[in-house]
């Protein structure tokens, strides 16, 4: 099951996937080309000459190399370096020294694809292959095998736009039950059957989609008969089960917060008697403290669906909403067509295969940020609370004693960085979507520089809230992209960020500052923005446009909005800062 969302993934630029293999892999196009389709990105495949990986990966002039958008896809089978096409020769004379030559190759695989990734505009996709039968049957060589694999993925995991998937996880999600081919593999080297290709395929195809696609962020969970077995109204706290199945559930959605998705309640309920469930049960697995927020009341799903959107300033595109009722499911679908509704199977035992197959809940690679996301929301609920007390947003803001740094982008910061250009669209002014190598290629070569934006308050700790990628031209300031997360907006932190780059072009001798923005329906609050401070933006939505401001005028925003807490001294939409340039 896709499990996708609308509209998810429609690429609008030429997408290719390009693959290298050490056996004959053209068998996979088919099922690709099907998937690919129904992911609505119909792709081009190109195949790499035969058991060409290394020079593939080296060669500035080969396929691999010369792909600038879609995906790099590297086919693996370890045994093939064993002694080749030819077959293991297990028993054979030459044993340690056809071990140590697999050895080094893996070794050479990994300094030829980080050195490859570092040249590369897109990202990688090791795929391990399975072993032969042959090798299965001999334990020392199959344990010698599993073990090289545990290492190069370990050995791959940290670095950004590599992603690995080993022969243990295709088998997880797609067991077939033949997978060798022993007959095709000695005429034309094909190792597989058909049905192992169709496998393999759908892998590549849902890594595709993870990889490109803006990940979910919120899970918003129904709670009788999807949380456990029963009726909490008519079965009481202690009446409703939690067995293997819903517990699975539960521990399910608890990796899924730990990975960083925020989790929600919206239930048709009584609230006390929800909480007594939690609060009670013995067989509950999930607690009160790990949910985000709650709507638990009669009201039709959709409208809690829209309020807690409005309460986590998320989009609705990005929740995914978990019931056992069709009914629910559908007027959610209805109401809500950006939302993922997914009605869980009747029987609890499909629970877990169910989940397993929904490619939203994917995570390939999880920062800090992540980590922390939910103990943040918490933190900003009692932010809330403040400001419910709070007479004037200026008030608001002097009991934060909020404290910014602007600092120039580390290596160990990118993940983050690039998760802001994938995941923000309220306060992302081009909605251009970069990869960590990108953003580490663009850097890195000179052509842009990246400084990022720490927040914290008396309340705790915001983390990289936002980023700002711009170069330096003669006279001016060129900014690619600013960005902002949701859970910073409202506190002034973009009119400081302005102000940081007016400034910024101020020393180095810059008359202008110059922003790239795009407006988009989901960026509305960038654009609001920019013509709070003077900007006049008349291009319709995906029709880029340049603002020219004077960095003089940037660089008072911070003291203008921010150098007296005891009340606004003007509006700056009265106050031009600088003409605009429309193109």
């Amino acid at each position: 099951m896709l499990g996708t969302g609308q509209g998810d993934l429609k690429l609008k630029h030429s997408q290719l996937i390009a693959l290298t293999a050490t056996f004959t892999a053209e068998p996979i196009a088919e099922p690709l080309h099907f998937w690919m389709n129904e992911l609505e990105s119909p792709c081009a495949i190109k195949f790499a000459p035969y058991n060409q990986v290394f020079q593939e990966l080296l060669d500035p002039g080969s396929t691999l190399s010369m792909n600038s958008c879609g995906l790099n896809v590297v086919l693996i089978r370890l045994e093939d370096w064993w002694h080749g096409a030819k077959g293991l020769g297990i028993g054979d004379e030459d044993y340690e020294g056809s071990k140590a030559r697999v050895q080094r190759n893996a070794k050479d695989l990994h300094d030829a694809l980080t050195s490859a990734l570092s040249n590369s505009r897109v990202p990688f996709l090791l795929c391990l292959c399975p072993f032969s039968e042959l090798v299965q049957r001999d334990e020392t060589l199959a344990a010698f095998f599993h073990s090289l694999e545990t290492q190069i993925s370990d050995d791959l995991k940290d670095f950004s736009g590599i992603y690995v998937i080993t022969t243990a996880e295709t088998n997880a999600l797609y067991p077939v039950k033949q997978s060798d081919d022993p007959k095709a593999n000695q005429v034309s080297h094909v190792p597989y059957t058909k049905e192992y290709f169709q496998a393999l395929a759908t892998v590549i195809a849902r890594r595709f989609y993870r990889i490109h696609t803006p990940p979910h962020k919120v899970i918003v969970l129904d709670c009788d008969n999807t949380l456990w077995q029963g009726v909490c109204g008519e079965d009481g706290a202690m009446g409703v089960s939690v067995g293997s199945a819903h517990g699975g559930l539960q521990e399910f959605v608890i990796a899924q917060r730990a990975a960083g998705m925020l989790l929600c309640l919206c239930s048709k309920n009584n609230e006390e008697e929800v909480w007594k469930v939690f609060e009670n049960n013995p067989g509950m697995i999930l607690k009160r403290e790990h949910f985000t927020s709650s709507r638990i009341n009669w009201q039709p799903k959709s409208e809690n669906l829209r309020s807690l959107s409005a309460e986590l300033q998320l989009g609705l595109n990005s929740f995914i909403f978990l019931d056992d009722s069709a009914i629910e499911c559908a007027e959610v679908e209805t109401r809500c067509p950006e939302v993922l509704a997914l009605q869980l199977p009747e029987q609890g035992t499909e629970i877990k295969r169910f989940l397993s197959h929904v490619w939203a809940f994917d995570q390939l690679k999880i920062t800090e940020e992540d980590r922390q996301r939910s103990h943040r929301y918490a933190e900003n609920t009692i932010r809330e609370e403040l400001r419910a007390q709070s007479p004037r947003l200026e008030d608001f803001l002097a009991g934060l004693e909020l404290q910014l740094e602007f600092l120039p982008m580390t290596k160990v910061e990118l993940p983050r960085v690039a998760q802001l250009t994938q995941r923000t669209n309220q306060f992302n002014f081009t909605s251009v979507r970069r990869s960590e190598n990108e953003i580490e290629r663009l850097c890195s070569r000179g052509i842009a520089d990246c400084h990022v934006i720490r927040l914290r308050d008396r309340f705790g700790d915001y983390g990289l809230v936002g980023a700002m990628i711009f170069e330096r031209q003669p006279g001016r300031l060129e900014v690619d992209n600013i960005l902002l997360s949701c859970r910073a907006l409202g506190r002034r932190v973009e009119h400081r960020m302005l102000s940081y780059l007016g400034r910024m072009a101020q020393q180095e001798g810059c008359d202008n500052v110059r922003i790239n923005f795009v407006p988009t329906e989901r960026n509305k609050p960038a654009r609001d923005f920019l013509e709070s401070i003077g900007a006049v933006i008349e291009t319709d939505d995906g029709m880029p446009c340049q603002i020219l401001f004077e960095a003089d005028r940037l660089a008072e925003l911070s003291s203008l909005m921010c150098g007296d807490p005891s009340g606004d001294r003007g509006s700056l939409s009265d106050k031009s800062v600088g003409p605009v340039q429309r193109v």
